[in-house]
């Protein structure tokens, strides 16, 4: 006979639909603001005080510096000229390297500025000097090739050299000429042409074109990244065209390979290329001051750009000769500078990584609007954090400019002293370094001890190995040490984030801080669930870690994602996929946590008489999870969501005692994906600058662009199943464990005990089907089930998301399935005492 669940009721099936709409119209109520205005005023409710006046004051002086909006054209009457806004690009730069003997000049930029890390990712793991620039003048992720070949005689560097632009006539008026013939056929819009250039021309510089530059673009095409190459440079040209007042020309002068990379447009061609950008009358000045490397990683390009490999190197004495250069350009800028002009606005940008091991480099902003403090942007959301992506954005926000993204630079001043927030800066630098380090250690941990918990289950539950004769009495031995030993391993993925509570990366060895940090928390994780009352069932003591792990993660996304960042678990500031927010793998732990959570509460609330309460508590607490995983401010991930909302959907359905067909799974399905379209969409509303992960996704689809990304991120799925195939085949082995080891099969009514599946179940001694004959609990799993391969589908390397929740969701399972194992041997003991008697 089929369980209750499965059968007919006279529910009629639009009540499925009308259920999902209900919670759908609930979640859009409470979702984000409708309005740019009103999404401006929820960004300045989530900044700190302190950051709200930053960006207040900031803009304040920008304005009366004649760079941004109407209050400096209003003001200009009493000021005097805007001063140049100059970037020095210092690939492999740190904020470590800076010192107050060695590098005084870096120093005192950060003393009288604003200073944050940097991360410099582009396409590939780490970021050669050419990628750096090229990312930076497009303000998108871009790879700079053709790389180099390791093979080839005399080839010992990894970085392809940077290419010097030409300025020789003939040569730039053949380039000049093909990109005339491009923007006459049509095939390319927005192309650079003799009469656009010589309006932007200023006194001292040149027209140069960087040779075979579509080899140097060539790694970009199939990325599926959009790259609009000399973006920065283009739109502060079409600044002048709309009349400016400034005394300076809209143009960008470029010193330097790496800056005429990041100033050339499509077809290879800079604009205003020269010796000395101080000299030049253009507004923004672009300065290449050379590398710090490693003869393994890059190219010498100092002196005068030789891009020889050095013999010997030595850090230290590349960043003091770095500092000194940049002393140097900083007194030819200071005399160069117009009489009477405001201060220039000096940026530091250590453009690129200075081995293959890529860390956080240093950004540092001084001048007018920048107040001693930390930077951060709408793209991190985290105090000191900034993206390559995002300087070319925030300069142009500083000048006026609109840009694709909207970003801005947000500025929270501080009264600490250099040194100090230096040595903040560093602890976090060393943090996100120590988690890129170890995560595959870590990963590796957890998919080893899960190997042997898949083993431990098979060989200890075998009836081969207990024997025909006293395995029952055995068997209860067995359950109960792999139900501790699995309420153990439950705890690890959770105590990964929170191992951030602890401060281990300003110990003297963070790598030993970050193990005894994650001991630390898994043990407090294990005696919160052994605590009374509910630590006195097995039961009790799931509920009781698994509602903890949920709660946790809960207030973690509310209150600005602390622990999922510069996690093991979480995303990594360095790899830079994700800065806020609900990653892939804390998804995968949220969503098991909350639905084996219910399906235990609705068992035990069913059992108490609470009819009510057994819709009531999934309602408002699932509500609750889709909220806190789909507040754009909190959450921000769009296939979690969609996970989350589709399981709580299957649990109501079921708890409701409605049949679930094919057609019901469907109408699930396109609720979830309306309703989280409804959300992005009133993200997609906000300002650019302002919208989360929904909005952008939203963007996508409006641009045509959703496809390729749809495209890339089944290339990282695979991509992630080549490089970490242990991480894969998790799953396959958790519904291994599931079907046979716990004997899950025979849960089936298709299934007899007699048939061949039946038999092969047989061989194992689990007490699934026992835990499975609590229907609620049955629910919870399945409605677990559903959110994880929701989440595979759904989300961005979403391989993850079923891999790591099973590591979480098979323990929960064996753990439950001791308690039973106890009461069918009581029941057998005492049945055989009768049997005596009689």
């Amino acid at each position: 006979m089929p369980p209750p669940s499965l059968v007919p009721t006279r529910l009629p099936a639009f009540r499925l639909l009308v259920l999902g709409s209900v919670l759908g119209l609930l979640i859009l109520v409470l979702g984000p603001a409708l309005s740019p205005t009103a999404a401006a005023q929820e960004s300045s409710a989530t900044e700190s005080p302190s950051a709200s006046a930053a960006r207040t004051a900031a803009s304040s002086a920008t304005a009366a510096s004649g760079n941004t909006g109407t209050s400096g054209e209003d003001s200009a009457g009493s000021q005097g000229p805007a001063g140049k806004t100059i970037v020095y690009g210092i690939p492999g730069l740190t904020i470590n390297d800076i010192d107050p003997v060695r590098t005084p000049n870096l120093y005192k930029l950060l003393s009288e500025g604003s200073a944050a890390n940097l991360n410099v990712r582009t396409i590939g793991s780490a970021t050669c000097p050419g990628s750096g620039w090229l990312s930076m003048g497009a303000g998108a992720r871009a790879q700079a090739g053709p790389p180099t070949d390791p093979e080839q005689e005399g080839s010992r560097a990894a970085c392809p050299p940077l290419s010097a632009p030409s300025t020789s006539d003939g040569v730039v008026e053949k380039a000049l000429d093909d990109a005339d013939d491009a923007t006459k056929s049509g095939a390319e819009a927005q192309r650079s042409s003799d009469e656009d250039l010589a309006d932007s021309s200023a006194e001292g510089t040149a027209t140069a074109t960087i040779e075979d530059f579509e080899s140097i673009k060539e790694p970009n095409v199939d990325s599926g990244y959009s790259v609009d190459y000399g973006m920065l440079a283009r739109l502060v040209r079409e600044q002048g065209k709309s009349g400016g007042d400034s005394e300076l020309k809209s143009c960008v002068a470029a010193e330097g390979p790496g800056a005429a990379y990041a100033v050339a447009d499509e077809n290879g061609i800079v604009a205003n290329y020269t010796d000395d950008a101080a000299a030049t009358g253009c507004r923004l000045d672009l300065v290449d001051l050379g590398s710090i490397g490693s003869s393994a990683w890059l190219y010498d390009p100092i002196p005068e750009y030789s891009y020889t490999v050095p013999v010997f190197f030595d850090r230290e004495e590349r960043v003091a000769e770095a500092d000194e250069r940049l002393g140097a350009k900083l007194e030819e800028a200071r005399d160069s500078a117009t009489p009477g002009s405001e201060e220039p606005t000096i940026m530091v940008a250590g453009l690129g990584d200075s081995s293959s091991l890529p860390q956080l480099r240093a950004f540092i902003a001084s001048g007018p609007g920048y107040e001693p403090g930390s930077l951060s942007s709408a793209s991190t959301r985290t105090p000191g954090l900034l993206q390559l992506t995002d300087i070319a954005p925030g300069i142009l926000d500083q000048f006026g400019v609109s840009s694709p993204s909207g970003i801005s630079f947000d500025n929270t001043p501080t009264d600490d002293d250099p040194q100090e927030r230096i040595d903040d800066l560093v602890s976090e630098s060393q943090k996100a370094t120590s988690i890129y380090q170890h995560l595959s250690t870590f990963s590796l941990l957890l998919d080893i001890t899960f190997y042997l918990l898949f083993i431990l289950c098979g060989l200890l539950l075998s009836r081969n190995l207990l024997g025909r004769r006293g395995g029952a009495t055995i068997a209860p031995t067995v359950h109960r040490f792999l139900a501790w030993a699995s309420l153990a391993v439950a705890t690890l993925p959770m105590s990964a984030f929170l191992a951030g509570l602890f401060p281990w990366a300003r110990l003297p060895h963070p790598g030993v801080g970050l193990s005894v940090s994650i001991a630390v928390s898994a043990a407090l994780l294990f005696g919160a669930s052994l605590l009374p009352p509910w630590g006195r069932t097995w039961r009790g003591r799931v509920a009781a870690l698994s509602l903890l792990s949920f709660l946790i993660l809960s207030a973690d996304l509310i209150t600005g994602s602390h622990l999922q960042g510069n996690s093991l678990l979480g995303y990594n500031p360095i790899v830079g996929g994700r800065y806020y927010g609900l990653g892939n793998q804390g998804a995968a732990i949220f969503i098991v946590s909350l639905f084996i959570f219910l399906g235990l509460a609705i068992s035990w609330l069913r059992a108490k008489g609470h009819r009510r309460m057994v819709v009531i508590l999934p309602l408002v607490l699932g509500l609750l999870a889709v909220f806190v995983s789909g507040n754009p401010s909190w959450g921000a991930k769009f296939g979690g969501t969609i996970a989350t909302l589709a399981g709580l959907l299957v649990l109501l359905a079921l708890v409701s005692r409605i049949r679930l067909s094919i057609f019901r799974l469907m109408l699930i399905g396109l609720a979830s994906l309306a309703v989280l379209l409804g959300i992005a969409f009133l993200d997609w509303l906000r300002e650019p600058g302002a919208r989360s992960h929904f909005g952008n996704f939203f963007d996508q689809i409006v641009t045509g662009e959703a496809l390729q990304v749809v495209g890339r991120k089944l290339g990282a799925n695979l991509h992630i199943m080549q490089i970490n195939p242990a991480l894969a085949i998790v799953t396959p082995l958790a519904v291994i464990a599931i079907l046979f080891f716990l004997r899950y099969l025979l849960h089936f009514p298709s299934i007899a005990a007699t048939s061949r599946a039946g038999r092969l179940a047989n061989k194992w001694r689990g007490r699934l089907p026992q835990v499975f004959s609590d229907q609620d609990v049955h629910f919870g799993f399945l409605a677990a089930v559903t959110g994880m391969a929701v989440g595979l589908v759904l989300t961005d390397s979403g391989i993850a998301v079923p891999s790591t929740g099973a590591m979480v969701l098979l323990p929960y399972l064996l753990a439950l399935s001791a308690e039973y194992a106890t009461e069918e041997v009581a029941v057998k003991s005492l049945a055989g005492k009768k049997a005596d008697r009689a």
